[in-house]
């Protein structure tokens, strides 16, 4: 029997890949606990100037940002558009978004603490010009969370989506004696794209293998986020691992260098009629 392409039921594929992945998705509390350090490392991070070269905006439109953190893009895009609206189901990521848009005197931010399976109807999340959704698709619906933002946007919608280990290390899991599934990423996107009728847009974001941190601390806490639950010996691998990468430039800066640089995939289309 000859298997074509319209049969791949790549819904149920990407589903059944997660389920595989090693990692386990994060809940909001564990993204409380590391808001206020992620806001720190992420405010100046390359990620943001190389996503900003690539959307399009015009001062008068709005702007929806589903799974916002602390405003990593959000405070970006705000000086440029008329007014966004931050969706994030994190309390301590909005209040991290809510200061900093504060101290830089932005003011046409509305924040909404809120998830993909939320009925945004219910929020008051209205139509936006823009919808984007930046590191955030870790969903079981993948489908519904595209479906979505496409019938939440009028004029564009922009993602950055994993590819292959996006922002895990591989390295690291070989080094603590851990096997490591990164699970699905952005080709998955793209053909349920694809399957839904939108042709989307697809190009790379290609991060720096040098990550600079203010202490080893901050180094090492950086890694243990990547491994569910270490135990005493994984966590004495994983220090030695990180060490070993780690060179301090000065008195408070250090250098961590990786073999495999992050990468995401940008990912962009024009909304096509409600699906």
């Amino acid at each position: 029997m000859t298997m074509r392409y319209q049969d791949i039921d790549w819904d149920t594929m990407w589903r059944k890949s997660r389920a595989d992945k090693s990692w386990k998705k994060k809940k909001s509390t564990d993204w409380d606990r590391r808001a206020a350090s992620f806001a720190e490392r992420n405010i100046d991070s390359p990620f943001v100037a190389q996503f900003m070269s690539r959307i399009q905006t015009e001062p008068d439109w709005s702007v929806l940002d589903v799974g916002c953190g602390p405003g990593t893009l959000a405070i970006p895009l705000a000086r440029k558009v008329r007014q966004l609206t931050a969706l994030d189901y994190s309390a301590a990521m909005l209040a991290e978004l809510d200061k900093r848009a504060d101290a830089e005197g932005i003011a046409n931010i509305r924040t909404i603490q809120g998830s993909w399976d939320d009925d945004w109807e219910k929020l008051s999340i209205a139509r936006h010009d823009v919808a984007i959704a930046s590191r955030s698709l870790s969903v079981d619906d993948l489908a519904g969370a595209l479906r979505k933002l496409n019938n939440w946007a009028d004029k564009g919608v922009y993602l950055a989506d994993r590819v292959g280990a996006g922002p895990f290390d591989p390295d690291l899991f070989a080094a603590i004696g851990r096997d490591f599934q990164p699970g699905p990423d952005y080709i998955f996107t793209v053909n349920i794209l694809y399957s839904l009728g939108i042709h989307a847009h697809v190009d790379f974001i290609s991060l720096d293998p040098h990550r600079s941190y203010g202490s080893r601390e901050e180094a090492i806490q950086s890694y243990r986020w990547m491994v569910d639950n270490p135990s005493p010996a994984e966590e004495t691998r994983l220090t030695a691992y990180v060490d070993a990468r780690l060179r301090q430039l000065d008195e408070t800066t250090w250098q961590f260098t990786r073999q495999t640089a992050p990468q995401w995939a940008m990912i962009w289309w024009q909304p096509k009629v409600a699906l």
